[in-house]
């Protein structure tokens, strides 16, 4: 058999199978967490908007507690797995968060899993800062993480996972560049009749001095830094820092 090889962009590939790959996330303590933020410092939340939605698990939660959420996302294969469960308030776009305009103005606003550490430069991360104060009204929240380096050296750096579901196969390789600050991951994806694709995503490592850095400059106001989906502040050995922030009056 010919082996077909493709090169994909970032989350295309992978779409099928990435539910199957993070089976082991708790996504629904990890909602409860999310929505408690929402509780405690957005004003009577109704309208929801995340950034980088992926597949659609949150939307689908969100949904079901009658919020009115809409999910964007850049990858129209992880849309189309998100599709499934957009119904009753949960609506999708496929659209670069780093410049998208919305009509409407949202109570909250998050962006969780590490997708704004797909932002390679400072200026990528002010566009999506410049297109989130757009969606935001002066009592608007937005909430979203960065992955810390501790985190990549520990658990991902020279590490090379494996998974089979579904006919696929997929391999996922990481290497971190400490002195570029990159996490280079490489997917290797198989079906069983023969197609493969292979694709390459590429993270940059923040510091948390870094992104409130970014955050004043783009008239931003920190109300909380903690960690890991917790109240706790980060530590040396945080694996995801949490920003809840809103626009300075």
């Amino acid at each position: 058999m010919t082996l077909e090889l493709n090169r994909s962009e970032p989350y295309t590939g992978i779409a099928e199978i990435y539910d199957y790959m993070l089976r082991h996330v708790d996504y629904e303590q990890w909602y409860q967490f999310i929505r408690s933020i929402m509780l405690l410092y957005a004003k009577n939340p109704v309208t929801v908007l995340e950034l980088g939605c992926g597949t659609g698990k949150f939307g689908a939660k969100f949904s079901s507690d009658n919020y009115q959420i809409l999910g964007i996302d850049r990858s129209l294969s992880m849309l189309l797995v998100a599709k499934s469960r957009a119904f009753r308030n949960f609506k999708i776009i496929c659209a670069d968060i780093k410049n998208f305009y919305l009509k409407k103005n949202f109570d909250f606003i998050f962006s969780v899993h590490d997708t704004m550490n797909y932002q390679l430069a400072d200026n990528e991360i002010k566009d999506i800062l410049k297109s989130v104060k757009n969606a935001m009204h002066s009592d608007s929240i937005f909430m979203f993480d960065i992955t810390t380096e501790y985190n990549v050296e520990k658990h991902f750096n020279n590490k090379t996972s494996s998974y089979k579901s579904r006919g696929m196969s997929v391999e996922w390789a990481n290497k971190y560049d400490k002195k570029k600050k990159y996490v280079i991951s490489s997917f290797k994806i198989r079906h069983a009749n023969g197609r493969a694709y292979n694709e390459e995503h590429i993270q940059r490592i923040y510091s948390q001095d870094e992104i409130k850095s970014l955050l004043e400059s783009e008239g931003f106001e920190i109300l909380h830094i903690c960690s890991d989906y917790t109240y706790n502040a980060p530590s040396a050995d945080t694996i995801m820092i949490n920003f809840i922030t809103k626009k300075r009056d």
